[in-house]
């Protein structure tokens, strides 16, 4: 157990970051592949397909606090994070195959189906992984830089769910033949990125609480807290953001840019560029606070963003440059919003008595999830609406793609950072103290 004044080991950071590897290598195809593949297939559309992930989504934002208040209130032999981690994992892996490779005559149903499932074990994955540093270690500068190990790792994982196609079928192979190549990568990089975690890291538990957590406290703590409701709404904005960016970077790249037999490389170059954003953006956290670096690294992604409409057509160094710089901002992204919502935990846990930790992370993760699901579902909409046809062969006028793709995400970039530049959440470190479970 590590204690007030002392450091995490290499080990345990390793173990911890580790699962990251897996969770944020599902999350690039999920925005960028998948709903493109399904909308080419022959009982599909743009339309159905924007609709579907966003109730699939809708229905992952419906379970994060039922799951956070769940564990929350949990006490498994294996403890919280480890019991919830070891469930959900096999469950996840048994559907990536099949989502990753649906067959011709797939419909909505098959494809809702599939997201229903996936999404159910995502949720618990994700909020018991991201719960885990506030039960690891009481001091904020060893709990930021577990995150950022995370948010690194998960970009390694990134990185080579993008590359695997590349070097294992050459440039411009099929998307449906690509996404093969990548689930099976994830079905084979999963057990060997979580077991070891579950196997090193020691099972903590906080200290016993005054009272149990229970669901109604996430609206409580949404009303009494105004930094969480900054919080909250920064992270909504941003998901919305990266969604819209991510969901129409497929058709930028081929119908606006005519980069398209280049995507995989030009994201490659977006994750390459994230592995250096993280740690410049932890450096800025730890010295000038989470919001700065968070706040900057909008700032940055927005004038990315709005530098591929001025890109030229046909030009692919232009559009890995700009990839890479929106890259490199991405890296101040998510480990700030995570670093802010476990220090408003602590300052919960130490108001209330209750260890609400879970709750915290699962809002956190709601608000995000949210944030994706609208602009997905609303993106996909309003393409539809510009297009007659359907699936691959759909041609978007550039009026749309700019607007949607580039504009509206540059406009969210700048919001989600004005709303959380003043959010009063308190820089020092913070320890609460923890015994073994």
């Amino acid at each position: 157990m590590v204690r007030p004044g002392e450091r995490l080991s290499l080990a345990h950071t390793l173990s911890y970051a580790a699962p990251g590897v897996a969770i944020k290598a599902l999350t690039l195809p999920l925005i960028a592949y998948l709903p493109p593949l399904y909308a080419s297939l022959p009982g599909l559309s743009l339309a159905t397909v924007g609709v579907v992930f966003m109730l699939a989504r809708m229905w992952d934002i419906f379970t994060d606090p039922i799951a956070g208040a769940i564990m929350d209130r949990s006490r498994p032999p294996l403890g919280r994070r480890k019991f919830w981690i070891a469930l959900a994992t096999p469950a996840l892996m048994a559907t990536v195959w099949p989502l990753f490779n649906p067959p011709q005559t797939a419909n909505a149903i098959h494809l809702g189906g599939l997201l229903f499932l996936f999404y159910v074990a995502w949720t618990l994955l994700t909020i018991a992984h991201a719960a885990w540093p506030a039960d690891l270690t009481p001091d904020s500068g060893d709990r930021t830089r577990l995150i950022a190990w995370r948010e690194w790792a998960g970009v390694l994982g990134m990185v080579a769910v993008l590359a695997a196609p590349i070097l294992v079928l050459g440039g411009g192979a099929p998307l449906e033949q690509q996404l093969r190549t990548m689930g099976g990568l994830l079905l084979l990089v999963a057990p060997l990125t979580i077991v070891p975690s579950l196997v090193i890291l020691p099972r903590l538990e906080t200290q016993d609480q005054k009272s149990k957590p229970d669901l109604s406290g996430a609206w409580r703590l949404i009303q009494e807290s105004p930094p969480m409701r900054r919080l909250l709404t920064s992270d909504l904005l941003s998901g919305c953001a990266y969604a819209a960016n991510s969901a129409t970077s497929f058709f930028i790249m081929s119908q606006y840019l005519s980069v398209g037999e280049h995507y995989s490389a030009i994201m490659l170059c977006f994750m390459l560029a994230m592995i250096l954003g993280i740690p410049a953006f932890l450096k800025l956290s730890l010295w000038k606070g989470p919001q700065f670096s968070f706040a900057l690294a909008m700032i940055g992604a927005a004038a990315a963003s709005i530098g591929f409409a001025f890109a030229p057509a046909g030009n692919v160094l232009a559009a890995m440059a700009l990839n890479a710089a929106l890259g490199f901002c991405t890296g101040g992204y998510q480990f700030n919003l995570n670093t802010e919502m476990v220090r408003l935990a602590d300052n919960d846990r130490q108001t209330s008595g209750q260890d609400r930790v879970s709750l915290h992370l699962a809002l956190l993760a709601m608000t995000n999830k949210l944030g994706y699901a609208l602009a997905v579902g609303v993106v996909y909409l309003l393409l539809q609406s510009f297009s007659g046809a359907q699936g691959a062969k759909v041609e978007l006028s550039p009026f749309a793609l700019v607007g949607l793709g580039l504009a509206t995400p540059a406009a969210l970039f700048l919001g989600a950072a004005w709303t959380l530049r003043a959010n009063g959440l308190r820089s020092e470190k913070q320890e609460v103290p923890l015994k073994s479970g």
